[in-house]
Order: structure tokens, then C-alpha cells, then sequence
């Protein structure tokens, strides 16, 4: 699995492809999907700078998005 496809999983572990769309048609969680994106986006970008083989989340990104996801 790549650093990628690993990133897109964790994506889809706190918001899937169906809360994704509905918050892009009705606006439903738009804020929780677009902190969840943001933030696994920049997780990603900087593992890739810094030549990560597999990613990660840190413990306080995790927490974090537990603790605002809306339907928990």
C-alpha cells in the first residue's frame, strides 16, 4: 500500500465517500469534511516531504477528529 492510498483510507475512516458528497451537495458536516480533508492533506504533504514510507496520524490529529466528528 502507498503512502497515498494510505492517506485516502484514513480520509475515508473519519469521513467516507457518502458524508464527502453530502456535504458537498447539501452542505451536511461541511465543516467536520473540510477539517478532516485539510488537515490529512497537510499531514501527507509534509510526511511526503519529509520521505515517509507509510502514513501516520499523530495522537492529537486523531483525538481532534474524534472529538468534533458530529455523528459520534
Amino acid at each position: 500500500m502507498s503512502i497515498e492510498s494510505e492517506c485516502q483510507t484514513a480520509i475515508y475512516s473519519y469521513a467516507s465517500k457518502e458524508t464527502q458528497s453530502n456535504a458537498a451537495l447539501t452542505g451536511e458536516h461541511k465543516d467536520y469534511v473540510l477539517l478532516v480533508l485539510i488537515l490529512m492533506r497537510d499531514l501527507y504533504r509534509e510526511q511526503v516531504a519529509n520521505g515517509n514510507a507509510t502514513f501516520t496520524i499523530p495522537d492529537e490529529t486523531a483525538t481532534l477528529l474524534t472529538s468534533e466528528c458530529p455523528w459520534l
